[in-house]
């Protein structure tokens, strides 16, 4: 009797384990067919951040803006839930409003791997983040123009600057690291603080530029997203990612520039956290 038993309580474990797998992969596929693909342009004030959320199982985040707290509070209306992991972080330049809440960031969550252009400058905020990745013994890595960025099954960016000759020439906006995304015929720039001579050595270098959605350059500043790197990647949306500040951004300049080129102009300061869903292949990318 009690073998009996046994086998029929074993038979009904066995079913209910078929059936609550079969929720549970219906469920995941749903999700994936639902938004495979999300990228979010998170309002953190005069700053960028990015997290490209891909799968809800693999994340990169470009840049943590000027504060944890700012960086954190969007991350959570955006990250998985119980995802506490995030592969690939890329600091694209040691400016504060793009690296300083990336300090936060590795301390809450596990990081995969930290990626800079290599420059390194006299900055106590920028030592504390240096000394943090260390003694957490987070993986840091130097990427330029030709790198490449993979994350998941055939999926990642393409570096497309520094140009590593003339890193250490240049201003530190143009030391920038820009990259671009390509998922299901849609696409993405996005191009840190880059102002008019990266874009032209981008240019000049032949990179793919023409993207239907650009991150604008330097939060908006008239001497970035020049007439000439605007008519190589003419963008369909064109977002700023901007706070409130005394530097002017973003300029009239600037938004005439874009206007003339027929982009859509969108703006976290104005919008808030900006989510760009692609559902599916061959589907066009939405906000959310």
């Amino acid at each position: 009797m009690n073998f009996i038993f046994q086998q029929k309580v074993l038979f009904i474990l066995l079913i209910f384990f078929i059936f609550t797998a079969g929720i549970l992969e219906k469920g995941y596929r749903w999700n994936l067919r639902m938004a495979p693909l999300e990228v979010s342009f998170l309002n953190v004030g005069q700053g960028d951040a990015i997290l490209i959320n891909y799968q809800r199982r693999y994340q990169i985040l470009i840049d943590g803006g000027p504060s944890g707290k700012s960086v954190l509070k969007e991350l959570a209306k955006v990250m998985p839930k119980f995802d506490r992991k995030i592969e690939v972080v890329i600091s694209t330049h040691p400016d504060r409003d793009h690296f300083s809440g990336l300090i936060d960031v590795c301390k809450k969550y596990q990081v995969g791997v930290v990626l800079t252009n290599g420059q390194e400058i006299d900055d106590e905020v920028w030592r504390a983040f240096r000394r943090m990745l260390k003694e957490k013994n987070i993986l840091t890595q130097t990427v330029g123009e030709g790198s490449r960025v993979n994350i998941g099954k055939d999926f990642g960016l393409k570096i497309y600057n520094p140009d590593k000759i003339e890193l250490n020439k240049r201003a530190k906006n143009d030391n920038s690291i820009v990259s671009r995304l390509d998922y299901g015929g849609n696409s993405f720039l996005f191009v840190g603080d880059a102002g008019f001579d990266a874009e032209a050595d981008m240019i000049f270098d032949q990179e793919d530029l023409d993207v239907d959605w650009l991150k604008v350059g330097h939060h908006g500043s008239k001497s970035a997203t020049s007439k000439f790197f605007l008519s190589r990647v003419t963008p369909q949306v064109s977002i700023i990612s901007v706070g409130e500040n005394d530097y002017g951004h973003p300029t009239v300049e600037t938004i005439t520039r874009l206007k003339e080129n027929n982009s859509k102009i969108l703006r976290t300061d104005q919008q808030g956290t900006i989510k760009v869903v692609c559902p599916s292949i061959g589907e066009k990318c939405y906000v959310n």
